[in-house]
């Protein structure tokens, strides 16, 4: 992780966190949010911590001592391209809002730094021929990254990817990251001038109008009708029949039958596991299906299926279609838990972490 101080006016010590597969494209972009040249080699910040989560609590301790040492207005952060940008965000902020007395440093930005050739290769799935890829978890990880993000910044535009593609990614993070502000790195020294106030509980916000989230809401977004590119929500009351989701997944969820599926996200409920809550998301062809902290008899949880699925010229139909045949029919609904407990459920099992 690479740190880019800068001292200004501001009354306090506004945070931006930038992250992206390419540490070098992430740094420079980086230094001119900063205001330094990007010749200029970054500050290497000694923070430990051998998970996310811990070095979102060093970080924290480090910037209250920073702030008590005089340093004010906007500090830059890179974080290595193999973090959880969400995970060291919301804790970094819970940590800061929970000292006393609180400090008046915040989050101001969550960056992205991608490119059009990216989101192509690794959740449209036009990776050129023969290329295989090296980590299993690097389009989840490019997704998560993107969907959080107040700012993703396309480092191949406008110059080096081609129009269409570049029409057909924008439209994608609109849907995907619909309160991001997408730039060109021409455009990011204007950026780097709007106001840094801080606004508390940024991150949080950040992860409340992700664009799967708004999908879900009450209040959902109105999209242009497009071919180019889809939003489509799958909500039904019955659970799965896990044998037959994981039989969809391999074989009915791809390319040529519904579509390019970039990301999807949402919850779900396996008759198999009839106590939680699922979690589902997919990016590119890759499926994370795990445990969530809802249990199905809370007020709040979600009842049934509730996916949200984003990507270019989705089938309705036909993901509607794969997806309801995976729904227990109205004889197993009728047959009782009792009777689900014997269903094949060749997804792994789900391990369920305490939090004291």
């Amino acid at each position: 992780m690479t740190d880019s101080p800068n001292r200004s006016a501001l009354a306090g010590l506004a945070v931006t966190l930038v992250s992206g597969s390419d540490r070098r494209a992430a740094q420079q972009i980086a230094a001119v949010l900063s205001g330094c040249p990007v010749s200029e080699p970054p500050v290497e910040l000694d923070v430990g911590g051998d998970d996310d989560a811990t070095f979102a609590v060093e970080l924290a301790h480090r910037l209250a001592s920073d702030y008590d040492d005089g340093l004010t207005g906007n500090t830059v952060i890179v974080v290595e391209p193999q973090a959880d940008i969400v995970e060291i965000a919301l804790v970094l902020e819970h940590m800061l809002d929970s000292r006393r007395p609180r400090p008046p440093i915040g989050i101001r930005d969550v960056v992205a730094v991608t490119s059009v050739r990216e989101i192509g290769e690794l959740l449209f799935d036009r990776a050129p021929e023969g290329h295989k890829r090296q980590d299993f978890d690097s389009p989840g990880r490019l997704a998560s990254r993107l969907e959080f993000a107040s700012m993703i910044v396309l480092t191949d535009v406008p110059d080096a990817a081609a129009p269409a593609d570049t029409r057909l990614v924008l439209e994608f993070l609109a849907r995907l990251a619909p309160s991001a502000l997408l730039l060109a790195p021409p455009d990011v020294e204007n950026a780097r001038q709007l106001s840094g106030l801080l606004v508390r509980g940024r991150a949080h916000r950040l992860g409340a109008t992700m664009g799967w989230q708004r999908e879900l809401a009450d209040a959902a977004p109105a999209h242009p009708v497009s071919d180019a590119c889809t939003t489509f929500v799958f909500r039904d009351p019955r659970p799965f029949h896990p044998g037959r989701l994981h039989a969809a997944v391999t074989e009915r969820l791809t390319h040529d039958i519904v579509g390019c599926v970039a990301r999807s996200r949402g919850f779900v409920r396996l008759a198999t596991r009839p106590a939680r809550v699922g979690s589902w998301a997919t990016a590119g062809d890759v499926l994370d299906l795990g445990p969530t902290d809802m249990l199905s008899w809370q007020p709040d949880s979600p009842i049934g299926q509730e996916i949200v699925f984003f990507g270019p010229g989705l089938d309705r139909e036909a993901l509607a279609a794969t997806l309801a045949d995976c729904l227990l029919t109205a004889d197993e609904l009728v047959a009782g838990a009792d009777a689900w407990g014997h269903y094949s459920d060749p997804f792994p099992e789900w391990v369920v972490e305490h939090h004291h």
